[in-house]
């Protein structure tokens, strides 16, 4: 079996003693939900990280170069030969298109992080990496958006190219209210509400199994394209995530359901994910990296909890006039 290595993926500190050559990265994006679990996995293992980004926020750990990536002028004074490209914030073919031609033909590799929403509806089974793309008419503009972006990278051959496809990303500092947004409600005693019927399945991945993943095909000789689904392949319903979410506070959750209560509101109006499943097939991924996740979801979500305080979490996440009118309040 080749690729991905277990110990690797916790740790790639011990690869770069081992006399792996350092690599002058380049970063897009990097100051968000992803950079800040990645940007120190990166730096940790002794690499020369770079970001680009507008410089709205400062990134620790790293060179930080300034310009807006929607703009060719703006980031080609930046144009330079990298080891790796990693880009974290590509959610247009335009956007995708625009660094490449500025970094592309000098990369030495070019990892990109895309998304599950690429793919288009596939009722009988979890989308592969073999499924059409196009996104489901459920993600809107954003699937659509990802999937030109995808394509316009598998067409290209200037250097080699990774592309990684999560589902929800959870761990500390997300930007999405999700996980906050059980806490603040079981934290202050108010129901939550449950939509749908159970069917729909969430697939998730902890962000820094996702930054381990992507500081080892840093290393990794991952052939001319590559294409991977990543997740813990655990699938759970809606009301077992809130379940589990809840348990990681020590509390439990008085859950409502939505099927009755909250018939014709659109789920988003009162629930952090839609009715509709995101999970995908990770077989490929499994078959073919050795690879252990750092963090199963309970030991995830634990840890997870444990980077806030606690005293602050109920004010994390107002109830929204729709789930008032749902509790009758």
């Amino acid at each position: 079996m080749t690729g991905f290595h277990a110990k690797a993926s916790v740790s790639t500190t011990s690869a770069k003693s081992a006399g792996t050559p350092l690599k002058n990265i380049l970063v897009i994006g990097g100051s968000g939900f992803v950079g800040k679990a990645l940007i120190p996995t990166l730096s940790n293992a002794d690499n020369k990280v770079s970001v680009l980004n507008r410089g709205t926020h400062r990134v620790e750990g790293a060179s930080q170069l300034i310009g807006d990536r929607n703009d060719y002028q703006d980031i080609a004074r930046h144009a330079g030969a990298f080891d790796v490209v990693i880009d974290t914030s590509g959610y247009t073919r335009q956007q995708v298109e625009t660094a490449f031609s500025v970094f592309g033909s000098s990369a030495g590799k070019w990892i990109h992080l895309s998304s599950a929403a690429v793919y288009r509806e596939t009722l009988d089974h979890l989308p592969s990496e073999i499924d059409v793309l196009g996104g489901a008419e459920i993600w809107g503009e954003y699937g659509v958006d990802k999937s030109e972006a995808d394509e316009f990278l598998i067409g290209q051959s200037e250097c080699p190219i990774a592309i990684l496809r999560p589902p929800y990303l959870y761990g500390p500092n997300n930007a999405n209210d999700r996980e906050t947004f059980v806490w603040s409600r079981v934290l202050t005693e108010r129901p939550i509400v449950v939509p749908g019927d159970g069917s729909a399945q969430f697939q998730f991945l902890h962000v820094q199994d996702l930054a381990n993943i992507i500081a080892h095909l840093v290393d990794t000789d991952f052939g001319a394209h590559a294409i991977y689904n990543i997740a813990e392949p655990e699938t759970m319903n809606a009301e077992q995530w809130v379940i589990r979410v809840a348990a990681a506070a020590g509390v439990e959750a008085d859950i409502i359901s939505g099927e009755t209560r909250a018939a014709g509101v659109a789920p988003r109006k009162y629930f952090p994910f839609r009715d509709n499943t995101c999970a995908l097939d990770v077989s490929r991924f499994v078959r073919d990296f050795d690879w252990a996740f750092q963090f199963s979801f309970d030991q995830g979500i634990k840890r997870t909890f444990a980077s806030y305080d606690r005293a602050i979490l109920p004010q994390f996440s107002l109830s929204t006039s729709e789930e008032l009118c749902i509790l009758g309040n």
